[in-house]
């Protein structure tokens, strides 16, 4: 069974920026294009299965800032903001943060603009 939360439990922030990520089998970079408090999505064509865990190391704004977590896959694949254009990836649920990579991250997400929310269309 996935995690999908209906409506998301917190804000999401579009960003552009680089992920480094390792499970027990590979090590893989990407990019995150957007990121909340509780997760993030990772754009990529090849998602990992749903339910794997991965490290995950976060590069923020300035090169040397990097937040460091667990996560887990908990769907695949997304819709483009205001279209019903499909993106491959997939979106993590983050379980383990230090409390100070939690506090970089509330401070980094502080600085951005919330998503639109999508339009309800009838």
């Amino acid at each position: 069974m996935t995690e999908r939360f209906e409506p998301r439990q917190h804000e999401r922030y579009p960003v552009d920026l680089r992920v480094d990520y390792s499970t027990r089998d590979a090590f893989l970079a990407n990019r995150v294009s957007n990121l909340s408090k509780g997760g993030l999505f990772i754009a990529t064509d090849k998602p990992l299965p749903v339910q794997s865990e991965l490290d995950l190391v976060l590069t923020l704004k300035e090169e040397d800032e990097r937040i460091r977590a667990r996560g887990r896959v908990i769907w695949n694949y997304d819709i483009r903001q205001g279209t019903s254009r499909v993106i491959p990836g997939m979106g993590i649920k983050l379980l383990d943060l230090s409390p100070d990579d939690s506090r970089k991250l509330v401070d980094y997400l502080a600085t951005l603009q919330p998503a639109k929310p999508h339009p309800i269309s009838t």
